[in-house]
């Protein structure tokens, strides 16, 4: 499998878990404040996923190839499934 392909799955998994953290964390603090501490998980979980990645997946790649290749992606799944289970509780 091409490591473009392993990162985007692996970014479109752990945007799915963050969203789904992300709820919870909003709903744990009350007012503008817990979506802020949301949108603040998910991107310490962005900047550090990569490190995390390339031990884990052996890829050695700048943090900009990570953006390109499935940072962007993160960022909607993550946004989407937020929104979602939002909307849900």
């Amino acid at each position: 499998m091409k490591p473009e392909t392993k990162a985007v799955i692996a970014f479109i998994i752990v945007g799915i878990i963050v969203g789904i953290a992300s709820c919870g964390i909003g709903q744990l603090i009350t007012g503008n404040q817990g979506n802020f501490a949301a949108l603040g998980l998910a991107i310490v979980v962005l900047v550090g996923l990569p490190q995390l990645l390339k031990k884990m997946l052996g890829i050695d790649q700048k943090l900009k190839w990570w953006l390109t290749n499935g940072g962007w992606i993160y960022l909607f799944v993550w946004f989407i499934v937020w929104i979602m289970f939002y909307n849900l509780l």
